[in-house]
């Protein structure tokens, strides 16, 4: 049974960071989250563009998503920062279950931002301490979430990284792991084929209906899909159609069969392969991921993309020599040697899943010594 060092939490989740979360209830609180966590060594900030003014489910699914973030297992507490009680408290619900130890500050309440942030960093702080004294132990893999992503793609990130990504993949699917890969619109063109792979009829439908909504979605505002996807760094990579890049980008999930759909943020229940609906772009997409439980996300790059999550630690992997060399502050694993030193695939993903299983158990990634993070939750509705 393989194995990785990681922090057990109490509602039986492993960890592979122990992280506590600064997190804003709604957009004006960010200011104070930033201070807080700039103040205290050991918590990350996780911040919000919106929530106040937002309506329904546009609303649940972005409070859904800040739970799911600060719920992650790679968070070992969380210190909320509110504007007033009522909201706040509607997230707090959604956090409390999990178990984890949960301070609340209200920038109303403590009578302004110098006061709050003060009161902020004295909980952080605690809780930083609390959390310094767990220690990592083994785990099967079958306690990872790992996600799967692509971005700056290009003809050698649908010859080399993708396909050592999908290695990787189907071992963390044999091991009882559970891998997700996201990205609605990346699968125009090819979604028939990849429906085919779905464990049985009500998966396959509602993985066709979720790339069906969203295509009619765009089209319906008249955009010419021909006309932004590829993108202009995709062509200027090799790539020529939306099709082809679907196949490319298709290869991060292997050959494991479909087990599941999720919405947006949404964990995954079961192990096995799944598929979440989410935008292309990386950090909303990555912001999904991790609120879905996703510890890790293996992140293909050929021309180029730096970004990480702040949550889910991002590993970046190219097969393109020039990106190798260029971009090398900001690449984590190389799997060049597929395309010019006639390196296999099954090889080089191998490799990239032995490298994984070494950032699990405490190897930092470029993106988290860099602090190259970010973390956006799309939008689905307008705000009142």
């Amino acid at each position: 049974m393989t194995t990785f060092l990681g922090y057990g939490r109490p509602d039986g989740s492993a960890g592979i960071r122990n992280h506590v979360a600064i997190v804003s209830v709604m957009d004006n609180c960010n200011p104070v989250t930033r201070a807080v966590a700039a103040a205290v060594a050991g918590t990350i900030p996780i911040t919000t563009l919106f929530v106040r003014g937002q309506l329904g489910r546009d609303l649940e699914i972005t409070l859904d998503t800040l739970a799911g973030l600060a719920t992650n297992a790679n968070v070992a507490g969380c210190v909320l920062i509110g504007l007033e009680p009522g909201i706040t408290r509607a997230l707090e619900q959604r956090i409390g279950p999990a178990g984890r130890p949960l301070k609340v500050v209200t920038i109303q309440e403590a009578g302004g931002t110098i006061e709050a942030t003060a009161r902020g960093i004295r909980a952080a702080a605690r809780l930083v301490r609390s959390a310094s004294r767990l220690k990592r132990e083994p785990f099967p893999v079958s306690k990872l979430v790992v996600g799967v992503e692509c971005g700056g793609s290009d003809t050698t990130s649908g010859l080399a990284s993708n396909p050592a990504i999908g290695v990787a993949a189907d071992r963390l699917v044999a091991e009882g792991a559970k891998v997700v890969i996201s990205e609605t619109s990346e699968f125009f063109g090819a979604e028939h084929l990849f429906a085919e792979r779905a464990a049985d009829a009500q998966t396959r439908d509602r993985f066709l209906k979720e790339i069906r909504e969203f295509e009619q979605g765009i089209m319906a505002l008249g955009i010419d899909l021909r006309g932004s996807n590829p993108t202009p760094d995709n062509i200027k990579g090799g790539l020529t159609t939306i099709e082809e890049k679907a196949l490319g980008a298709m290869a991060k999930a292997g050959s494991s069969p479909l087990v599941g759909v999720l919405g947006y943020s949404e964990k995954p229940g079961k192990a096995g392969l799944h598929f979440m609906s989410t935008p292309a772009p990386a950090v909303e997409s990555l912001t999904g991921l991790a609120a879905g439980g996703c510890q890790m996300c293996l992140f293909s790059t050929g021309v180029g993309n730096p970004i990480g999550s702040v949550v889910s630690t991002t590993i970046k992997v190219t097969g393109n020599r020039n990106t190798m060399e260029t971009f090398s502050d900001n690449i984590d694993f190389d799997v060049t040697g597929v395309l010019e030193k006639g390196e296999s695939v099954e090889s080089a993903g191998r490799r990239l899943l032995e490298y994984a299983l070494s950032v699990a158990s405490g190897e930092l990634t470029s993106s988290e010594i860099l602090d190259v993070r970010e973390t956006s939750i799309s939008r689905f509705l307008p705000s009142m």
